[in-house]
């Protein structure tokens, strides 16, 4: 016999089971808490991020923090439901203007330029300018891009739509 013992068979598929255990318990308890974002779009609205980490337990929701939600109201563009991803600029009992020329102000602070996709979806630009002070529970999201698909055009976000906050990885 060597210097290292053989051990048994039933103590070896014990520590199997143990282990098997513990991988199994650590990926339930990730994907019960995360999910992957893949934003698949040409242009994106939010740095040049195509993969975001999901954080379902996060929703302490905070201005300038990135966040996904389940879209409402943005058909035919994209379909009900739709996992968006964006940065959150507004939260309740702000104020939201725009101009005609399309720039966008929460609080009198300019947080977006342009409203380069109204003609796409069948509008004029100046048929987005208004102003309004966000309700309870509505949040106004948008991309740092002008070619974002966001508030601007749809209006704000209920906090039930909400999914948790997204990290961009890549």
């Amino acid at each position: 016999m060597s210097k290292r013992e053989r051990q048994s068979t039933p103590r070896f598929v014990a520590k199997m089971g143990v282990v098997a255990t513990l991988i199994f318990a650590t990926g339930y308890a990730f994907v019960s808490r995360y999910h992957f974002g893949i934003d698949s779009q040409e242009v994106k609205c939010i740095g040049d991020y195509s993969l975001f980490l999901v954080d379902r337990h996060d929703k302490d929701l905070q201005r300038g923090n990135i966040y996904a939600f389940s879209a409402q109201g943005v058909e035919p563009y994209f379909d009900e439901g739709t996992q968006m991803v964006k940065i959150l600029r507004g939260l309740p009992g702000d104020h939201v203007r725009i101009t005609e020329s399309g720039d966008v102000f929460v609080n009198d602070e300019l947080v977006g330029e342009g409203l380069i996709l109204a003609e796409e979806v069948g509008a004029n630009p100046a048929d987005f300018a208004g102003e309004t002070i966000l309700e309870e529970g509505s949040y106004w999201f948008m991309g740092e891009t002008p070619y974002s698909f966001d508030s601007r055009y749809w209006g704000t976000v209920s906090e039930e739509q909400i999914i948790g906050q997204a990290r961009p990885i890549i």
